[in-house]
């Protein structure tokens, strides 16, 4: 009996000992050597959803998703093509702050490492600037409206006559008295710079890399000479004329700037050899400005667009038979009249070029004779669209996508009331029982 007990407990002890090797064995697996997963980790770039589909330039967009880099620099998110700037980045989710799109939709692309995913198409909503001056009941106050908003850059007796928007930052150049003087000036984000020294004013305004450009007029031992300012720094514009082939320096006004990329235009008009105002343009500041070909009466250049190689200037020049103001477009040189200059007379304040269409906004005087009113008007390749049926004048253009935006004046029977217009519908700015006026529009 004490050998079957024997046998009995060594192998009760055996069997013991095997479960604990096993079990030794399980927790080893357990602990140190996992098992595989058979199904491979998904590393696609992926999109779930954006926070908005509505958006305006400096709003933020949050873009979920999956397999995002979490180091901000290693993605890159495109609107429509632009680049926006990235707040955050974690593996699920993207912060953006929306560029200047330049287009009513655009598609969101997303790309991380050498994946790109779309993220589905947003609607963009431009703002729109316009500036002018609205009067306080004891004269005229430099203001700009965004979105309709009044925005006030002066408590003296000041106007704008043109708005650029650079990034964050919003340029308006005009006039404003001081101590009974008219100087030229230009107010960044509210904040004034005054350019002229005798009596002067700022008649267009624009940025890019070389800085800021500015052309107007200043009172400069005596006569009223075209000046153009860059960075505060002030040129007198001397002009070559044919017809003495020589330079001049004199009477005139430069009314309009215009930067593409490095390029810089500038236009006016001079009093040339024979008393006539000619207009002139020059690019980068080369002097002396060259004369625009024109047909020998008063002509004036207002704005000018330089569109890849071809440079547009819009103004106005005297019918040769009745002496009456011409709508005139030049392109590279060569004039185009809008208007007859005998019944109908008119002037071109503003152009704008998109894509093959060439957009000029103005006033018409359609019964000259009868001492008519002037029509808010803008052309879209020659063909005029009417803006208004009452005393009005349309002083800026630009066009957004499809939408085309106009800046003016209207008269509402007692007062000039400034305003836009959206592909003709109009929208109301100024006080309606005080002067106003809008006199340029840019749009973002």
């Amino acid at each position: 009996m004490k050998t079957i007990k024997y046998n009995i407990l060594t192998a009760a002890t055996g069997i013991t000992f095997v479960l604990f090797m096993l079990a030794l064995s399980s927790c080893k697996k357990g602990i140190g050597m996992p098992e595989n997963d058979p199904t491979p980790q998904d590393t696609t770039l992926k999109v779930s959803s954006l926070s908005n589909t509505t958006l305006r330039y400096g709003d933020t967009l949050i873009i979920k998703g999956s397999n995002f880099s979490a180091t901000a620099i290693s993605n890159t998110v495109t609107i429509d093509g632009v680049v926006a700037t990235l707040q955050s980045a974690i593996a699920t989710e993207l912060k953006v702050i929306v560029p200047a799109v330049g287009a009513v939709n655009g598609e969101v692309k997303i790309k991380t490492g050498n994946q790109t995913v779309s993220g589905g198409n947003i609607t963009y909503v431009p703002d729109v600037f316009v500036a002018g001056s609205q009067d306080n009941g004891a004269g005229p106050l430099a203001t700009y409206w965004k979105n309709s908003i009044a925005v006030k850059l002066s408590t003296e007796e000041s106007a704008l006559s043109s708005i650029f928007i650079n990034g964050n930052d919003v340029y308006a150049a005009g006039w404003e008295r001081t101590n009974n003087l008219q100087l030229a000036n230009y107010w960044k984000n509210g904040t004034k710079t005054t350019l002229g020294t005798g009596a002067s004013a700022a008649n267009s305004i624009s940025v890019n890399g070389k800085g800021v450009h500015v052309g107007g007029w200043e009172l400069v031992n005596g006569p009223d000479v075209p000046r153009y300012w860059k960075n505060g720094t002030g040129t007198t514009i001397n002009v070559f004329d044919p017809i003495i082939s020589n330079t001049v320096t004199g009477n005139g006004s430069c009314n309009g700037v215009y930067t593409s990329g490095n390029n810089v235009c500038a236009v006016g008009s001079y009093r040339n050899s024979q008393g006539r105002f000619s207009p002139w343009e020059f690019t980068n500041g080369v002097l002396p400005a060259n004369t625009i070909p024109n047909n020998d009466k008063h002509c004036f250049a207002n704005a000018v667009f330089l569109s890849g190689s071809d440079l547009y200037v819009v103004g106005y020049q005297q019918s040769p038979t009745t002496a009456l103001p011409m709508a005139t477009i030049w392109k590279n040189g060569t004039a185009a009249t809008l208007t007859a200059g005998t019944v109908s007379v008119g002037v071109l304040n503003a152009v704008f070029v998109a894509g093959n269409d060439v957009y000029v906004a103005g006033y018409e005087q359609e019964d000259y004779y009868h001492v008519g009113p002037t029509f808010a008007k803008y052309w879209k390749n020659g063909v005029a669209v009417k803006l208004s049926t009452t005393s009005s004048s349309a002083t800026g253009i630009a066009v957004f996508g499809n939408d085309v935006y106009v800046s003016g004046w209207e008269n509402n029977g007692s007062y000039n009331v400034a305003k836009y217009w959206k592909n003709g519908v109009p929208v109301n700015l100024g006080n309606a029982v005080l002067n106003s006026s809008g006199n340029a529009i840019v749009v973002r």
